[in-house]
């Protein structure tokens, strides 16, 4: 019996020790390091995107509303009805007349644009006019002084004064007719005189402005032409002073001509018409040594005027600036 209680307790050790060791592991403080998620690449900025021009216009509105009162005691509305053409222009299409609420009539400018061009844009005739802005884009006023305003568009945008295409009012046919096209237009209603002014000349030298009146009939005939140049040499020992500004001349055209009208041309003035005052702003240097820069300067201001056929010396005057303060 204790033979078989120690082979029992020899079995039971040699178990424990073939068991394998629990091993025991300590928690770090330090947390797992964890893989950096790859950054996406960054987005490529696109150029803008040009808008292409068809895309620019808008829809015809009403561009500018303006007020045409008429010698009898009617106030006509004149509505310019047009778009914006692209990026630095807008056009009108046609002008609307209220008298009232009632429409009496629609004025396309694709007639007068025809009219005017011709075939000098290949055949396309475009059907708007084309400005700068809407404020500029119509404007109103009586040309020929018979009580009734006439309405004018900007017609195009020329290196010069500004080109306004002209209705005036027809009492009888209570309708707006085209007249004329006037470059850089002006009224005078004391003198009643309408005016058109634009620059000429090599590289601006001379200074236009075509005076008109009405006839009995209302529409415009030039009187006379008004130059402002640079270009004019005075007679030595004279100079033109710029400083007092260029010689001012007026040119009429020959009593034996037919009127001209404003759409027609005045031609060459030196070849065409008659030169009967020229105002020219001069002065002379008197050097009491020449050549070392000292002595005087002296100012006139000469009148000359036909007489008897020929442009004379009519007047003379010293200028200085206590006569003309």
């Amino acid at each position: 019996m204790r033979r078989v209680l120690i082979l029992l307790l020899v079995l039971l050790l040699l178990s424990a020790c073939a068991a394998p060791a629990e091993v025991v592991r300590e928690e770090s403080s330090t947390p797992p390091l964890q893989e950096t998620p790859e950054q996406p690449a960054p987005a490529e900025i696109s150029p803008e995107k040009e808008v292409p021009v068809e895309e620019v216009p808008s829809e015809d509105h009403v561009l500018l509303t303006l007020d045409a009162p008429l010698a009898d005691g009617r106030t006509l509305t004149l509505e310019a009805v047009g778009k914006r053409l692209d990026e630095y222009s807008l056009g009108v299409r046609e002008v609307r007349v209220y008298d009232g609420d009632a429409l009496i009539q629609t004025i396309l400018s694709r007639e007068v644009i025809e009219d005017f061009w011709g075939d000098s844009d290949g055949g396309i005739v475009s059907e708007y006019t084309q400005c700068w802005n809407a404020e500029d884009s119509m404007t109103a006023a009586d040309m020929n002084f018979d009580g009734n305003t006439d309405l004018g568009l900007f017609a195009f945008s020329p290196n010069n004064t500004i080109p306004f295409y002209f209705w005036t009012w027809d009492p009888e046919a209570e309708q707006y007719r085209y007249a004329f096209t006037l470059q850089g237009p002006a009224v005078r209603p004391e003198a009643q005189e309408a005016t058109a002014e634009y620059k000429s000349g090599s590289a601006g030298s001379q200074w236009i402005t075509e005076v008109y009146k009405p006839d009995k009939n209302g529409d415009l005939y030039l009187v006379r032409v008004e130059r402002d140049t640079c270009d004019f040499e005075p007679e030595p020992p004279s100079y033109l002073d710029f400083d007092r500004g260029w010689a001012h001349e007026i040119w009429l055209p020959p009593q034996e001509a037919e009127p001209i009208r404003p759409d027609e041309g005045h031609g060459i003035l030196e070849e065409e018409f008659v030169l009967i005052y020229r105002e020219v702003p001069v002065y002379e240097a008197d050097e009491t040594n020449p050549g070392s820069g000292e002595g005087t300067v002296s100012h006139f201001t000469e009148i000359w005027e036909l007489k008897d056929g020929e442009l004379k010396l009519t007047s003379r005057e010293e200028y200085t600036h206590e006569n003309h303060q």
